[in-house]
């Protein structure tokens, strides 16, 4: 994405996009800095839009656009279309709970995220356009976030004896002594810590970190991984490594890395007893009506996963093809329909917590494939280019990391998806480009 400008308006956007990077970088994987619901990044991100729309305007309304890039965000766009109709045909359902919050009132509710769903896509593709054609830029935006997990590694390390002792919640926190950094919770922080992983070892390849800081930083974010106990995060870092594998491989050798993963996988899960994990929550769904009204009062119980592996079912047999609508399955699920005499924590921020779930019940069956598509397009544009394979898997995350469970709209997989397309289309500089043209007539 280039804006035609005067030298020095050039110069004003080129600091500008070293701005942009340090602050998603830093600030997309401290999501404990927020206010109410909102975070730090996303105020400070929709502050800074009308300062692009600005340099839009100031180059006549003509852009610069490489053609993947321009791609996916016209795929975005038409899944933000669908979203909204969505949205507004599921007004038709009884909205047993609505909660006082503005932003959490039906259709108000899918519009917040359609608002944060356009900053997301927006900035991934504006800082992904900067580093391609400026791979300084690129190389800053790497190592911030790689310093900024180091950063939260420390943290969660040197705060682990004061909780172990002293039950004191920092970096780490609760009875099992999790480990966190600068995210909220001990599980999505794993999952951040792989999106670490998959980076240093992409950007070693390309010689941005010395031996010794891919080593250290290496042996740092996998002591955190185990200490936040995320069972997530090991099997998006397990998927990772087999696409990996696939993808440095070719002929008899892959079909013999999957055959062999496989059965390191089935190993695991004997091990780990996930046959037995996986009967804990049938058992749990199967005597969930009578269990939700002796402990209604108990969130294992009346929310979350228990709950989601129970109503989610239900809503998808009611609305297969068009969902209950995007961010509505808190207002929804005390609906009779779905109910059925089972009680409820009448608590307005619950979701199911099963991952790519989650969506299916919202979106609906054939909008969520869409959705897994767009995902993919970035480490499908990279493959197709040749790029190396390191660099795939890291833009592979993302659609992995949602799957399993993470929010659309967290930042940080946004900030990982550029700086792999940045690295991976670096040498694709000035290349299958658009003619500067009025955005009417690119559509």
């Amino acid at each position: 994405m280039t804006f035609t400008a005067s030298p020095a308006a050039s110069k004003f956007l080129r600091i500008h996009a070293y701005v942009v990077m340090f602050f998603v970088c830093l600030l997309s994987v401290t999501t404990i800095l927020k206010i109410g619901d909102v975070q730090y990044l996303e105020l400070l991100l929709a502050a800074d839009l009308p300062i692009l729309l600005l340099a839009f305007a100031m180059s006549g309304f003509r852009v610069r656009v490489f053609r993947p890039f321009l791609r996916i965000g016209q795929s975005y766009f038409i899944f933000l279309v669908f979203a909204f109709l969505l949205a507004i045909l599921a007004l038709r359902q009884d909205f047993t709970l609505a909660d006082e919050t503005f932003l959490r009132q039906p259709l108000v509710v899918t519009v917040s995220r359609v608002a944060e769903l356009v900053l997301d896509v927006t900035y991934m593709l504006y800082l992904a356009s900067c580093s391609k054609e400026d791979e300084k830029l690129c190389i800053f935006g790497a190592k911030v976030y790689y310093w900024t997990a180091i950063a939260g590694g420390l943290y969660s390390v040197l705060s682990f004896p004061l909780n172990y002792a002293y039950g004191v919640a920092l970096g780490t926190y609760g009875d099992s002594h999790r480990m966190r950094g600068f995210n909220i919770e001990g599980g999505p922080y794993g999952v951040y810590l792989v999106t670490v992983i998959a980076l240093i070892y992409a950007v070693h390849r390309k010689g941005w970190l010395s031996r010794a800081q891919t080593f250290w930083g290496s042996c740092l974010m996998f002591v955190c991984l185990i200490g936040s106990q995320s069972k997530a995060a090991f099997f998006v870092l397990a998927l990772l490594f087999l696409f990996y594998l696939v993808w440095s491989s070719s002929g008899w050798k892959r079909f013999t890395l999957i055959g062999t993963t496989a059965l390191v996988f089935l190993v695991a899960a004997v091990v780990v007893d996930l046959p037995g994990k996986i009967e804990v929550y049938e058992q749990a769904s199967n005597q969930y009506q009578k269990l939700s009204n002796l402990r209604s009062e108990d969130a294992n119980f009346v929310m979350g996963r228990v709950a989601g592996a129970v109503l989610s079912p239900r809503m998808i047999a009611a609305h297969p093809l068009v969902g209950i609508g995007w961010g509505n399955y808190p207002l929804v699920r005390d609906d009779p329909e779905y109910r059925r005499g089972s009680s409820f924590s009448m608590y307005p921020g619950d979701a199911p917590g099963l991952g790519l779930i989650d969506y299916v019940v919202e979106l609906g069956i054939p909008l969520w494939v869409y959705l897994t598509w767009i995902l993919m397009k970035p480490a499908y544009y990279l493959r197709r280019s040749g790029a190396d394979p390191r660099v795939v898997a890291l833009a592979a995350l993302h659609p992995l990391v949602v799957s399993l469970g993470t929010h659309l709209n967290l930042i940080y997989p946004w900030a990982v998806v550029a700086l792999a397309l940045g690295m991976g289309f670096n040498r694709w500089h000035a290349v299958q480009e658009t003619p500067a043209v009025p955005v009417a007539k690119l559509d």
